[in-house]
């Protein structure tokens, strides 16, 4: 009998259903899982973690998790599984794709897809080194729902949103920066006959200001929607998702569209970005600007 390792959050969590926090029907899954002819293990990942159970050579299905403290076991977990034989699904490229839109560029890179055309910085002070051309569609690395994503026309405008996200320093930073400017000027340190204390001062004003990473990915103009297309094997699901009225995304909208006419050769590209991915199942946005079609996310 074939077999099937799922491997899942606390609780026989996998991820997500409604919202981040409510599972699927694990026990349904498995359910129909087994009518099809399939042996299957159940698992959580502390166990494999703590080699409470030895996995090689199978083939494994796992949850993801929001929750900060799982998602590093989980990315680690599946690596290691990954070196070991194992076949997971989505395979680590595309979990480490998963709230990770600067890996995503990466990613589509290696696998031949180039438009929208992005850039991934690890601050904003990069961006000055270099002659970008807006406007660009400006994304947090993390975030769903088109939270964390924002039209740009200028790098002042870069920095005007993030000035907005990047958190300030405290009170009792700004004290301590206060301190180290003005009051160590004769410190020393043995062993380290080139301290500068003014040049300390500036490495570490430079280390305690926090900065965000971002991507600055080509806006594509003319676009009242963009289309979700999720793959299973053979089988093609499109929904056209609409762009609220003075807005340019139409990720977290939920205004959904089941009845339409495709865009002509849709299905096409969809399955060719598919074909481009080692995974049974696929997820992905694309947009149509009455010319051309483009792979969103």
């Amino acid at each position: 009998m074939k077999r099937i390792i799922i491997i899942t959050g606390y609780n026989k969590f996998f991820g997500q259903a409604r919202k981040p926090w409510a599972s699927l029907n694990t026990d349904l899954f498995v359910d129909e899982l087994k009518k099809h002819g399939y042996n299957i293990e159940l698992y959580e990942f502390y166990q494999i973690a703590n080699d409470l159970v030895k996995l090689k050579n199978e083939i494994i299905i796992y949850s993801f998790s929001q929750k900060f403290n799982l998602r590093f076991l989980i990315k680690d977990t599946i690596r290691y599984l990954e070196k070991e034989g194992n076949i997971v699904i989505p395979d680590f490229n595309l979990l480490y794709c998963h709230e990770n839109k600067g890996y995503q560029e990466f990613y589509k890179r290696q696998l031949g897809i180039t438009k929208p055309k992005a850039l991934y910085f690890s601050s904003k002070r990069e961006m000055e080194n270099m002659d970008i051309k807006f406007p660009k569609v400006l994304k947090m690395i993390e975030g769903t729902n088109g939270n964390g994503v924002f039209l740009v026309r200028s790098k002042k405008e870069v920095h005007r949103v993030l000035k907005k996200i990047e958190k300030q320093l405290s009170i009792f930073e700004r004290i301590d920066l206060l301190r180290r400017h003005y009051f160590r000027k004769q410190k020393t340190f043995a062993g380290f006959p080139e301290f500068n204390p003014i040049k300390d001062f500036q490495q570490y004003r430079d280390y305690i200001t926090q900065e965000v990473p971002f991507v600055l990915q080509d806006f594509v103009e003319n676009l009242d929607c963009d289309y979700r297309v999720i793959v299973l094997y053979n089988h093609y699901f499109v929904v056209k998702r609409l762009t609220n009225k003075g807005d340019f995304r139409a990720s977290g909208t939920k205004n959904f569209i089941f009845e339409f006419e495709m865009p002509n050769g849709m299905l096409d590209y969809a399955k060719e970005i598919f074909d481009s991915f080692k995974s049974p199942l696929l997820s992905m946005d694309i947009g149509y600007d009455g010319k051309d079609l483009r792979a969103l996310n």
